[in-house]
């Protein structure tokens, strides 16, 4: 069904319409990446059951948070940029899962690094396919940066251990937070304008 769906207009340009649906899952993500950037930074000595353990938590919830985004923004179902948003998203529930049952330094390592990349990849062609005055073509790119360079970095920790590698990922998790957070920030007081009549 989707009768929740808000389809862009033509310009590629977000409608305060859109920015009444669009807000709330950024702001779960921003919230649930906050979360985990905190609690990397608040937990001194993790085990590796525990680092496992949290960041595949972490990996489920930015993929959730994808996919509901993706559901609100209406890109058509065999789009390119559907695809490159929700194909990485799906990686990552499903690195999510073996990390989680792994419980080892190389799996949360390399599976959460290759996660991590693939968003960031799929976020960067998003926004490099997005026409016009999109307003979260920036967030996008600043966002895919952060995770390819987080995702790249993560399998050269493996040897020092789950400190170390809940340390890389919250350093970048507490980075798209805050940029989901004020992305959020912004679409809400967007949608909170009155509607401009059309003539």
């Amino acid at each position: 069904m989707t009768e929740h769906a808000v389809p862009l207009p033509p310009s590629g340009s977000i409608t305060t319409t859109a920015s009444s649906r669009l807000w709330q899952p950024i702001a779960l993500r921003s919230v649930l990446t906050l979360a985990f950037g905190l609690l990397t930074v608040f937990w001194g000595a993790p085990d590796v059951v525990g680092m496992s353990l949290l960041l595949a938590l972490y990996l489920a919830a930015v993929a959730a948070a994808q996919f509901w985004f993706v559901r609100r923004l209406a890109l058509p179902a065999a789009g390119s940029r559907g695809v490159a948003l929700l194909v990485p998203a799906a990686l990552a529930a499903v690195a999510a899962v073996v990390i989680f049952f792994s419980t080892n330094e190389s799996a949360a390592g390399w599976l959460g690094g290759t996660a991590l990349v693939l968003l960031g990849v799929g976020e960067l062609f998003a926004a490099l396919s997005s026409r016009g005055r999109f307003a979260l073509r920036s967030d996008w790119m600043i966002s895919a940066a952060i995770g390819l360079a987080t995702g790249i970095l993560l399998p050269f920790f493996i040897p020092l251990g789950a400190h170390a590698l809940l340390g890389v990922a919250g350093g970048g998790a507490l980075m798209t937070g805050a940029l989901w957070l004020l992305s959020a920030l912004s679409l809400r007081h967007d949608a909170r304008k009155p509607a401009k009549a059309v003539n």
